[in-house]
């Protein structure tokens, strides 16, 4: 076959761009029968793959996205004679070429608007439903996803199948202590910090670790500093305005955006990682703290606990109480940590992006067979 895929998320940061990056890997240093062609919407990513053929398609903006997915996409697929097109951004062609198979993360943008952006609402609301629709095969993160797909779309179950994703194997691997140092003091990190990492929005509930963290330095049990690693997204004026309230500026440190290959050594310096988020179609970070050895703390809903199995605590995400006790219990208990540092990372070894590539070249052929 040959399979066009959609690899414009790379322009982006975040879970999707993370999760295109390491199929395309998989699949190319996996693959040796079929032909891939990459699609980019910006020329300087060509070369980032140079076991396939590479084309740029632009359009970043809403409106030029709109006419780069259903006009320039399937006209390229038609022009490249392919016979398979992957988008992995919940968003296809309205008319394609060929077989189409999609991943649909999650519902979020769909069951919860609120944690959107008016455009991307918008955006959203119309490439979902068509995606669900009009694909020939479904990808998706988690059962928990893949049930709710089902039933808002009436989506046959032979037509869709959870992929769980990968994370780099270098988070496995043993790491050099002085250049672990010389990263965390680069962002000026201290030892044995609290940690987030992911972006800074309502959905991923930033408010209750900041409560729960307050409550633990209030009552004197914890000395630990919190670090919060990612970039702004939106609407986390409130968040700053009480950390400001609570007194706690000088106990937590804010990165910014961290690159990929520093990100383990981040990790590493943690003494406990914090993630409650209210809704995920999968929740990488987690995954990618337990590769890490640190113990993970997460939210009990949606894909998570998925993820995190019984190597990790998973609480309601917005009982504060409970996260200040489960923070205490593993910042104080060695033992605890201890456990929890190797369950994680037995748990992390169950997920590979080679294991996501090889059950997504099944669903190709799957898929192909259809036309």
């Amino acid at each position: 076959m040959r399979i066009a895929i959609d690899a414009s998320t790379i322009s982006t940061q975040g879970g999707p761009r993370t999760y295109v990056l390491g199929l395309v890997e998989a699949l190319l240093a996996l693959d040796r029968e079929n032909e891939y062609v990459i699609v980019y919407n910006d020329p300087c990513h060509l070369g980032r793959f140079p076991g396939a053929r590479e084309i740029v398609l632009p359009g970043k903006n809403p409106a030029a996205r709109l006419w780069r997915e259903h006009v320039s996409l399937p006209l390229a697929c038609a022009r490249e004679r392919i016979d398979l097109l992957h988008c992995p951004k919940s968003a296809i062609p309205f008319l394609s070429p060929c077989p189409t198979v999609v991943t649909l993360h999650d519902l979020i943008p769909i069951r919860h608007p609120e944690t959107e952006k008016v455009a991307a609402r918008l955006y959203w609301r119309l490439q979902i439903p068509i995606a669900a629709r009009r694909s020939t095969f479904i990808i998706t993160d988690s059962e928990h996803a893949r049930a709710e797909i089902m039933a808002d779309f009436r989506v046959l179950p032979e037509r869709i199948r959870a992929v769980m994703l990968g994370f780099d194997p270098a988070m496995l691997a043993p790491r050099d202590p002085a250049s672990g140092k010389a990263v965390r003091d680069r962002y000026g990190l201290p030892d044995g910090y609290i940690l987030y990492v992911g972006t800074i929005q309502p959905r991923k509930n930033l408010a209750t670790l900041i409560e729960a963290f307050s409550l633990l330095r209030r009552e004197g049990s914890v000395t630990a500093k919190l670090v919060i690693v990612g970039r702004k997204g939106w609407l986390y004026d409130s968040l700053f305005a009480r950390l400001r309230e609570l007194q706690l500026e000088d106990q937590v440190i804010f990165t910014g955006f961290v690159p990929d290959e520093e990100l383990p050594f981040i990790y590493d310096g943690a003494a406990v990682f914090a993630y409650l988020s209210l809704f995920e179609g999968f929740g990488l970070p987690p995954l990618e703290a337990m590769a890490c050895g640190v113990p993970v703390i997460t939210s009990n809903t949606t894909s998570l606990p998925e993820v995190v199995g019984d190597a990790g605590f998973a609480l309601p995400p917005t009982d504060v109480a409970a996260v200040a006790d489960a923070l205490r219990r593993v910042l104080s208990d060695p033992v605890l940590a201890e456990g929890m540092r190797v369950r994680g990372r037995a748990r992390a070894r169950l997920f590979s992006w080679e294991a996501a590539a090889r059950e997504t070249l099944e669903i190709y052929r799957q898929a192909a067979a259809r036309r």
